[in-house]
């Protein structure tokens, strides 16, 4: 994965949300699990700019799917495409 696209991704104001209480509202809720916060931050801003058109589904799935194996060993997010993330 490109580094500069993350810190872009996780560095970017998002439209009507505060980043100082969206970064502490997510350390909050990421810190707790066992799962890869920073990992969680960068797709959590991604979900929103998804939200807001800047960002296509296809391109949110490509850019986490090697991430998500990693983290998780299954990538079962749902996306209409032929079976070439299995």
């Amino acid at each position: 994965m490109d580094d500069e696209s993350d810190e872009e991704s996780t560095g970017e104001d998002v439209d009507g949300i505060d980043p100082a209480i969206w970064e502490e509202t997510a350390d909050e809720i990421l810190d707790s699990g066992p799962y890869d916060a920073e990992l969680g931050k960068r797709m959590s801003r991604d979900a929103v700019r998804v939200t807001l058109g800047h960002l296509s589904e296809e391109e949110f799935y490509e850019k986490y799917h090697d991430d998500v194996i990693a983290e998780f060993g299954i990538d079962e997010r749902p996306i209409e495409e032929d079976d070439t993330h299995e």
